[in-house]
């Protein structure tokens, strides 16, 4: 059984989160954890209390079969919640969503301890509510959405609903050979990205025959045709690319993105040490 670390303060994005993973557990048993870190120096205790007190009657109405550890841990914020998700199989945490300049102010701590905890992690925004729309995966050139896959197949079988998974490409430039500029063909570029999307579309069935798969091939940029997505989608998931230190390098640019201007809840995977 997968440990789930929810991080909680009380805050709406925070409630909202605690409704996603416990309508997640429905599915899918884990061992939660329930976590609310405070300033050892200035936390108020009995506020803290209160906030706990209150997720866990909230956990109880709506996972009542779903048991929780609560945990209150002293330290800063994201380090003492990243430690708490080491080893985790799945961290879930609240975020603010609207402006580009809210989402990095309202959105940049839950966002570096996705990044840092080395954790499958879904960022739920605040008003989020539940609903029966196909999961969404956006599928890379590369090997940085291996993961990505398989995590976004196991959520929309856990929920019941078919997963769409999204390749998008656009046109290369053109290379010189000799003297002469070459362009390379449409359709041979697109044939190309297809066979990437039929590959990835031969795992997921190897390892969930039963799933409902959509395969889409878009000529697009990935950041347009996931947020289009995103309007028919109960979750957007993207692969981390596990590169550098900053959250640039380590999300990519699609994902700065869509976290904190997506209304849906955006799961962002790691790759893990085998596709590094």
């Amino acid at each position: 059984m997968e440990r789930m670390v929810l991080g909680f303060d009380g805050s709406p994005a925070s409630e909202a989160a605690l409704e996603w993973a416990a309508e997640r557990t429905r599915g899918e048993r884990f061992e939660v954890d329930l976590v609310l870190v405070t300033n050892m120096f200035l936390a108020d205790r009995v506020e803290a209390d209160r906030i706990l007190d209150a997720a866990v009657r909230r956990w109880r109405a709506l996972a009542p079969d779903a048991p929780v550890d609560v945990s209150r841990l002293d330290g800063t914020m994201p380090a003492t919640l990243t430690n708490a998700a080491r080893g985790a199989g799945l961290l879930v945490l609240g975020i603010q969503t609207g402006s580009r300049m809210r989402s990095v102010l309202g959105g940049w701590m839950p966002l570096r301890a996705a990044l840092r905890s080395g954790a499958p992690t879904v960022l739920v925004p605040a008003g989020w509510a539940g609903g029966d729309d196909p999961v969404v995966v956006g599928l890379d050139d590369d090997d940085s959405s291996e993961d990505a896959l398989l995590f976004a197949a196991a959520a929309a079988s856990s929920a019941d609903v078919p997963l769409r998974v999204i390749h998008s490409w656009l046109m290369g430039g053109s290379h010189v050979r000799g003297a002469t500029a070459l362009q390379p063909s449409p359709h041979r570029v697109a044939d190309e990205h297809a066979r990437i999307l039929d590959a990835a579309v031969a795992r997921i069935h190897a390892d969930f025959p039963d799933l409902e798969v959509r395969p889409e091939l878009v000529r697009d940029n990935p950041t347009s045709a996931l947020t289009r997505a995103a309007r028919r989608s109960s979750m957007i998931v993207i692969g981390s690319h596990g590169r550098g230190l900053v959250s640039g390098a380590l999300l990519g640019s699609v994902g700065l993105d869509l976290v904190g201007s997506l209304d849906r809840p955006i799961g962002v995977v790691p790759v893990s040490p085998r596709g590094v």
